[in-house]
């Protein structure tokens, strides 16, 4: 009786880590955009001395960017 309480804690778990794996690495795929983008603008601001307005330009882009992949994963699933 046991055995079979521990079989089907066991399948209810690996079930639910299954239907969340796609969801896992949201968080980094959000998080890369936005750190790019910013690198970006700032050695653009480097160069060109134009302190923080292509960081805020390339910010902004790579938050929407980030947006735009998370609402399309989790449509997709």
């Amino acid at each position: 009786m046991a055995s079979k309480n521990k079989t089907k804690v066991r399948e209810a778990l690996f079930s639910s880590i299954r239907e969340m794996a796609p969801f896992m690495n949201l968080g980094m795929q959000m998080a890369i955009p936005v750190v790019l983008f910013t690198l970006l603008g700032w050695w653009i601001d480097s160069k060109n001395n134009t302190s923080p307005l292509f960081i805020l330009l390339f910010a902004a882009i790579g938050v929407f960017a980030a947006f735009y992949y998370f609402f399309k994963a989790i449509k997709k699933k």
